[in-house]
């Protein structure tokens, strides 16, 4: 198994150094694209440098906090599977690592044990918080079990772990605007053009995220964030082989490096996806209406209609074309329109950085639970794919609390 501290390394989908931390073909840094970058001479690609030990640093503990929390897997050697080893006085759930024999107590309780998800959709969320001054805002990343619905990791750019002054976020007074053209091909247009003005195609710029003075912790580039995120649902379901992402490139990046392995071996398909507000329960079937070109890359993407639904997807990898029509994002639409409705998450702006998270994550919980109306459960019992409600995924942000 590939190591989770790998970051500096091809990205190329069919490149034989793909997720390779070293290869006779690399050299660095070189300066090309005006950035520091890694060059692979085998596929001609110059990915982004980052500073590994900063990464390595920060990953470890966000790796072992995740463990610690969850009980997933061992916060020391992150060996999966641990066995449950009795209670502590308390009554809480104890678990055992099987290789090097770590006990710990999960700090969430009781212990939440998701089947294993054949697809796995992302998108991101722009959410306020109370910062150093008005207007600040994280980056959140969701992640769904794309067929059954239920959340299964989510991450912000915060961070309480000590991070190197190269992970670090700095906003530089130009936001990028939300794109949120009524054409769909335009929109994905427009997304692909804003990715090209960026300074490198993962340096994002989406708002201020300022701590108060004094408090304690960091804000991340939204990059880093997103390596971190899919190193923990890599490391719980490394035999993953659909990967459904909203149109954001860095994500591409940190999706095809945490899966490496199955990418390089062409085990594992990776989409792109934007779609369209519906109401409507169609029941008749996808039609393909075409195929549009976009991009650096001139990505083929594939126009679908479902009545007066449309959405674009694109396949990023190798892969069934034809699976197209059936690639959504609708779990994460779900609970988001669940998600704006919860007081809590509405008076996201008065809470510090670090309780939006906890209160997201909360909720989720929540949300998860079998019985709840209006929740995962609501998701599965809605119908298939091709009945749920879509809208525009490429970037959503939270709503302002109603003062």
């Amino acid at each position: 198994m590939a190591s989770p501290f790998t970051i500096n390394c091809c990205k190329s989908f069919g490149c034989q150094n793909l997720g390779l931390a070293s290869s006779a073909d690399y050299s660095w840094p070189e300066y090309r694209l005006g950035y520091a970058a890694l060059h692979c001479r085998a596929c001609g690609s110059y990915p982004p440098l980052f500073n590994e030990e900063q990464f390595r640093l920060w990953l470890s503990a966000y790796l072992a906090d995740s463990a610690a929390n969850s009980g997933h897997f061992c916060p020391s050697c992150y060996q999966r599977d641990p066995i449950r080893y009795g209670r502590n006085p308390q009554g809480s759930q104890r678990v055992q690592c099987r290789a090097c024999k770590k006990v710990w107590t999960p700090k969430r309780q009781p212990l939440t044990l998701f089947e294993p998800p054949e697809q796995i959709a992302t998108v991101p969320l722009i959410v306020p918080f109370q910062g150093a001054s008005a207007d600040q805002k994280l980056y959140v990343l969701l992640s769904f079990d794309a067929i059954r619905g239920n959340i299964l990791h989510i991450s912000s750019n915060f961070t309480p772990h000590p991070a190197g002054a190269s992970l670090r976020y700095r906003w530089r007074g130009n936001t990028e605007p939300v794109v949120s053209h009524d054409d769909i091909v335009e929109r994905v247009s427009q997304r692909e053009t804003q990715f090209l003005r960026r300074s490198q195609f993962d340096e994002i710029q989406y708002g201020s995220a300022m701590l108060k003075r004094n408090a304690s912790g960091a804000i991340l580039r939204p990059v880093i964030t997103a390596h971190g995120h899919f190193r923990v649902l890599s490391h719980l379901w490394p035999a993953v082989k659909t990967h459904i992402i909203a149109h954001e490139c860095f994500l591409r990046g940190a999706v095809i490096t945490a899966w490496a392995e199955q990418f390089r071996e062409h085990h594992a398909s990776l989409w792109f996806v934007d779609e369209e507000i519906s109401d409507d329960q169609h029941t008749r079937p996808w039609q393909l209406l075409g195929k549009s070109y976009q991009g650096w890359w001139q990505n083929q993407w594939q126009i679908w209609q479902q009545g007066d639904t449309r959405k674009m997807v694109c396949l990023l990898t190798e892969g069934q074309v034809e699976k197209g029509a059936s690639i959504t994002l609708a779990a994460s639409h779900h609970f988001l329109a669940w998600l704006q409705q919860q007081t809590e998450f509405r008076n996201s702006a008065r809470y510090s950085a670090h309780s939006v998270l906890q209160t997201i994550r909360t909720l989720a919980e929540k949300y998860n639970i079998l019985d709840l109306p209006g929740g995962a459960a609501a998701y599965r019992a809605y119908g298939s794919p091709d009945k749920r409600k879509r809208h525009p995924a490429t970037q959503t942000t939270a709503a302002a609390p109603d003062d």
